[in-house]
């Protein structure tokens, strides 16, 4: 089978990681796939980046030289926002829309995605279609032709513009959304014209075929509730690599990454480097509930561990911070040294981090927002609590610190839990069989609608 998967990265944040993981695993099954992103990171022969200059202006050449140049370069700060920079000016009505606030649609190419002579794609599995790369009012005229699947890793498919509202408790996204309570939530707008991008998108779907999945069933909820209507939808969660994300010798990856023997290690892992400014990521109740631990138990020789995070100047003993890993082995080695994963957000939908933590054997106690509570098991896999309450957090590691019994049961149980559930191989497989599924039923409308011409 031929597959063309779209997504903003090959190598990025959760959703970014998801579709370079299928791709991996569809090749792997001997599936002839691509996967178009906005930028590559990886060189991976089969990751092509989006021709964002394609029937543009006659300056693109231009730009577009200028462009590999710089993305030849070894990453430097402001990079990106140089080759956005690039990509805008090649196209002016980018920088327009930008003005405005109206979604950059503005990606002539995604047009011509069917056209290449030499290899058509059976299905289109699309991603984050957010991220400046992608025309929305495309998929009318590709669904027609193959099926398109689009899994959903937030909500801004369906609102004027941010990728999650529960946590500011919006309900403008049911009806035309416009007086937007955050301009600045991701993906960001400069001025509020929420109800027009709204309204496009409702037009899109009305012309568009779509079979939609999700990985949570609370966010399939809200899909079912929204403008977007698919033709077929799924509930698919997440799965990874067990031959990676597996238990390891505690003593051992600690002494690789020279932490305490005797610590009990409560591990945070940081998203895209830095927690600090993140809209849904709640690292200050992770940090209450750590002195809360101190303060209960202050024999205990405790440390957290904060993956990805950059020091904010702290010199307390208790506190390890590694800056940004963009090796995956020395973050699983985090995970198998690690007592339990802290996870506490404002939002969020399927972390990643909470099933590499499960499959890892590392108990979980994470805030009870989005599709989290689908993930952990209360009291069997780990804890859950309430968005923002520091205090039951550090009750529950005090717990575990108090019985490593019960402490080592969870982490059995976590591994266990997230083989049943959470593997690569169960979620790549769900996949593939849709896509068949879906392929014939698009033969079968061919089928019909040419009965119907001829008679």
């Amino acid at each position: 089978m031929r597959i063309l998967e779209l997504s903003t990265y090959d190598r990025a944040g959760g959703a970014e990681k998801v579709a370079f993981d299928l791709y991996k695993a569809y090749r792997e099954r001997g599936h002839d796939v691509r996967l178009l992103v906005r930028c590559k990171r990886t060189s991976e022969e089969g990751v092509f980046e989006v021709d964002p200059y394609q029937r543009t202006s006659p300056w693109a050449p231009a730009c577009a030289a200028l462009e590999r140049w710089i993305s030849r370069k070894p990453r430097f700060r402001g990079q990106g926002r140089l080759r956005k920079w690039l990509r805008r000016t090649a196209y002016p009505r980018r920088w327009l829309d930008l003005w405005r606030g109206i979604e950059d649609f503005n990606y002539p190419s995604s047009h011509h995605l069917l056209d290449n002579p030499t290899w058509h794609p059976d299905v289109i599995h699309a991603h984050n279609l957010h991220g400046d790369y992608f025309d929305l009012r495309a998929l009318a005229a590709l669904s027609q032709r193959v099926p398109v699947i689009w899994t959903l890793h937030d909500a801004w498919a369906f609102t004027g513009h941010c990728a999650h509202f529960v946590d500011i408790a919006c309900e403008r996204w049911r009806t035309g959304c416009g007086n937007c309570p955050d301009l600045k939530r991701f993906p960001a707008i400069s001025r509020d014209r929420t109800a027009s991008n709204w309204r496009r998108k409702r037009q899109i779907y009305a012309s568009s075929r779509l079979a939609v999945a999700t990985p949570s069933r609370w966010l399939m909820a809200y899909v079912e509730q929204s403008i977007l209507q698919p033709w077929q939808k799924r509930v698919i969660p997440y799965g990874l690599d067990l031959r990676m994300y597996k238990p390891g010798d505690r003593r051992q990856a600690r002494a690789v990454l020279n932490l305490p023997q005797n610590a009990f290690i409560c591990m945070f892992i940081a998203p895209s480097g830095s927690s600090s400014n993140h809209p849904y990521k709640d690292f200050v109740t992770i940090d209450r509930a750590v002195w809360q631990v101190v303060e209960q138990i202050p024999s205990a020789e405790l440390l957290l561990v904060c993956v990805g995070e950059n020091s904010r100047g702290t010199l307390d003993p208790r506190f390890h911070y590694t800056g940004y890993l963009a090796d995956p082995q020395r973050v699983l080695l985090y995970y198998q040294a690690a007592d339990v994963l802290l996870h506490a957000a404002n939002m969020d939908n399927f972390p990643c981090v909470v099933l590499e933590a499960l499959d890892c054997g590392t108990p979980v106690v994470a805030t009870a927002v989005g599709g989290i509570p689908e993930q952990v098991v209360e009291g069997e896999t780990g804890f859950l609590v309430p968005r923002g309450d520091s205090a039951l957090m550090a009750q529950r590691v005090c717990e575990l610190i108090n019985r490593p019994d019960l402490c080592r049961q969870m982490s059995l149980a976590a591994r266990a839990y997230a083989q049943r559930t959470f593997d690569m191989d169960r979620q790549a497989g769900t996949y593939l069989q849709w896509f068949e599924e879906l392929r014939a039923a698009y033969s079968d409308l061919g089928a019909a609608a040419s009965t119907l011409r001829s008679a």
